[in-house]
């Protein structure tokens, strides 16, 4: 049966259910700005893009390391996209941890931590100052860092996790914001994307039939 919850948690849920948008030019000129990225990133069967990043928290790894698309050749890996200001993001974290325990032994993953969905600078939502995410969209790469390693520790994040650039390169090569699942082939293949998100617990859960194939 499918999961029509959008995250796993009551009160942003709650939120979400009666949550206005910004005025229509401004959904329009973001929808304009992401539309470019979005026809560009990789579609299930194409090449996943090359990418390098720093890492910022992994098993056995120290922060600071660069792991690159090429460390995970002959190994399936699951990728996943994500900020702490994004709310649907933060609601589904324990269902992400929750698959990266089982299946961990099974096939790689990798979080790519990306720029701030709603910061206080930016489009906030309500539900950031209830439960006090709250946070100016980073200029440097130490505040990025600092607002992920909250998130990490907040969140109890275990999977490896690497920093996109302040030039947001990895995001922009697979349209990652605000979040975004995708499976990955031993070849370096696409083998299952989500659609863009926020999306709901469903989508999590077709992620993860794929990661079980």
């Amino acid at each position: 049966m499918a999961d029509a919850r959008w995250t796993l948690d009551h009160d942003i849920d709650a939120y979400l259910a009666t949550m206005k948008l910004p005025p229509a030019d401004y959904m329009q000129e973001l929808a304009a700005k992401r539309a470019p990225i979005e026809a560009g990133a990789p579609q299930v069967g194409d090449p996943a893009p090359v990418f390098t990043a720093k890492c910022l928290i992994t098993d056995g790894m120290p922060a600071g390391e660069q792991v690159s698309l090429a460390d995970f050749k002959g190994k399936r890996l699951a990728l996943l996209f994500g900020n702490y200001t994004c709310p649907v993001y933060r609601g589904q974290i324990k269902r992400f941890n929750e698959i990266y325990t089982e299946l961990q032994d099974e096939l790689s993953f990798l979080l790519v931590y990306i720029s701030e969905a709603h910061p206080e600078d930016g489009w906030q939502v309500e539900i950031n100052h209830t439960q006090h995410v709250v946070y100016d969209q980073p200029t440097e790469i130490d505040e990025r860092v600092a607002i992920a390693k909250t998130c990490i520790q907040q969140h109890d994040i275990r999977m490896p996790v690497v920093l996109d650039d302040m030039d947001n390169t990895v995001n922009n090569l697979y349209s990652g914001s605000p979040e975004r699942l995708y499976l990955i082939d031993e070849e370096g293949i696409v083998q299952h994307r989500s659609v863009p998100g926020p999306f709901k617990m469903d989508a999590i859960e077709a992620w993860y039939q794929a990661l079980m194939a």
